[in-house]
């Protein structure tokens, strides 16, 4: 589970300046008081750390660091020095770890003006070499003013709940056709002979899609809904995330020759390009035919961004749908395919979701309604909970821009911060019974204690939440609420494997047992 986080280099400003080693030896005391005062601000806790190669001796020198499990080491670390900590890597900023959700709520309000996340550095090269992005890299690897541009036109229709309610209908018949696909599949005990996992990357694929083009592009099967190869983009949705998270977590080579994942990234990026800006000349001819007549509740997302997108252009919108595309394909299948898991490893959990489900959906004759999701509270608990016991991610980083006091210390311009709130989610002094996968400590009365609303943030927070969290979320109820009405859902292997490299992601093939309910 290596995992090298994206820091800018900076220079720690020198403390001591040639104005104040000048001073005369009255006025020098003061003056070098002050700067001691000022040196112990900066010395945050954490491994010692040299010039240039910095804390690295200390990390490969303790025999509880294991590359593969990078959070037992980064746990040890909060035990050993508290919840605040500074670590060194070499030709990069300082990186300062957090985890109280109380520190976290503060940072996110000091940064909260400017959130700059940086990274994605090998997505912002490959934009930039193709000519068609005119230098501009979209809200996943810009930062600033280039990023609110965009950012403040495209997140009222893809977060606000009203738009996706559009689309309702037709997600519920995609998760009924993926549902149809594995249950055909299954040996004479219920297992699903298919890979589950690639399964639910069509399933996530085919939602995301539907609102990116208003169309199903026939990820299971369906000639007659089908709008082209969809064999294809799959491919280049999935071979782009892979390429991402293998350039940004291994090793830079990209940066001085093109290596093979940065071709593969290239090359899905162009294939995803022409498809996406194809889809919305589309979308123009359309909505010129009928512009006088569509009422603004019946805009479709990309008819949306077209007409009341002030200020994004064209490229910008195609940008954004490329990144959405395969963004929402894996995070979102990867994210169903956990809580899937522990609910088959949690029978009594399992038991009381389907309790839940009978009492919403009845029969479950007809489409699932938006009242109905809004009604089940224990599937929304389901998915605070795995999100606490299996994260997708450590936390959400931000760069700072300017010298930041906090809690006595001070945090110099450039540094990295990175909420590592995810890891409190396994710490029993913040989770009683933290072993157990317990949705009931999620509902309103919170029988388990009080949780602090910064405590568990899969999606980050404020103006950087995750854009996609709406859709992801709606996907995800639609998926819970029909796969387990119907079925009793059991896991008959060895424990999930999840590999760490940019997220964690499940290691297929997933194989889950589908027993009738009725």
């Amino acid at each position: 589970m290596n995992r090298r986080m994206p820091f800018r280099s900076t220079k720690l400003p020198c403390l001591l300046t040639s104005a104040g080693m000048l001073s005369s030896g009255v006025k020098a005391r003061p003056l070098f008081r002050r700067l001691a005062a000022t040196q112990a601000q900066l010395q945050l806790p954490g491994p010692k750390a040299y010039p240039i190669i910095g804390s690295l001796p200390a990390i490969l020198s303790d025999k509880d660091f294991d590359k593969q499990n990078t959070y037992l080491y980064f746990q040890k670390l909060f035990r050993t020095y508290g919840p605040i900590v500074k670590v060194e890597f070499p030709g990069q900023s300082p990186l300062v770890l957090i985890q109280r959700p109380e520190d976290v709520k503060m940072l996110f309000e000091l940064t909260g003006k400017n959130p700059v996340r940086g990274g994605m550095e090998s997505v912002k090269k490959a934009k930039y070499n193709n000519p068609y992005f005119e230098k501009k890299g979209g809200i996943v690897v810009e930062d600033g003013q280039e990023w609110w541009r965009v950012r403040s036109k495209v997140q009222v229709p893809m977060m606000k709940q009203k738009s996706l309610k559009t689309y309702l209908k037709e997600m519920d018949q995609i998760t009924l056709d993926l549902i149809e696909r594995v249950s055909q599949h299954r040996d004479d005990k219920g297992e699903v002979t298919i890979d589950f996992l690639e399964e639910l990357q069509n399933w996530a694929l085919e939602s995301v899609c539907l609102v990116s083009f208003n169309q199903r592009i026939g990820c299971f099967g369906d000639e007659k809904k089908s709008s082209g190869d969809t064999k294809l983009i799959r491919t280049a949705a999935i071979d782009y995330m892979d390429a991402i998270t293998t350039c940004e977590a291994g090793s830079k080579l990209w940066k001085v020759f093109p290596t093979k994942p940065f071709r593969k990234m290239e090359k899905s990026l162009h294939f995803l390009t022409v498809l996406c800006d194809k889809a919305l000349k589309e979308a123009e001819e359309k909505l010129a035919n009928k512009r006088d007549t569509v009422s603004e509740d019946d805009l479709t997302f990309m008819e949306q961004l077209l007409l009341n997108g002030d200020g994004l252009t064209r490229k910008d919108i195609v940008t954004f749908l490329v990144d959405i595309i395969p963004g929402g394909t894996n995070t979102t299948s990867d994210y169903a395919a956990v809580i899937l898991y522990l609910l088959a490893k949690n029978p009594e959990a399992q038991r009381k979701l389907q309790q839940e489900l009978d009492d919403v959906l009845g029969s479950a004759e007809g489409p699932l309604s938006s009242k109905q999701v809004a009604r089940l509270s224990y599937t929304r608990a389901v998915i605070k909970e795995a999100n606490r016991v299996m994260p997708q991610m450590f936390g959400p980083i931000r760069i700072l821009q300017e010298d930041t006091h906090f809690k006595g210390y001070i945090l110099k311009k450039g540094w990295s911060v990175l909420f590592m709130n995810a890891l409190l989610g396994w710490e029993e002094s913040v989770f009683p019974q933290a072993e157990m996968f317990l949705p009931e400590r999620w509902l309103r009365d919170k029988p388990l204690g009080y949780i602090h609303p910064y405590t568990i943030l899969p999606f980050s927070h404020g103006t950087r939440m995750c854009i996609g969290r709406r859709l992801a979320e709606q996907q995800t109820y639609i998926l819970i609420a029909r796969l387990f009405h119907r079925f009793n859902v059991e896991w008959k292997h060895p424990d999930m494997v999840r590999d760490y490299k940019f997220i964690f992601s499940p290691r297929g093939p997933l194989k889950f047992t589908l027993l009738e309910r009725r």
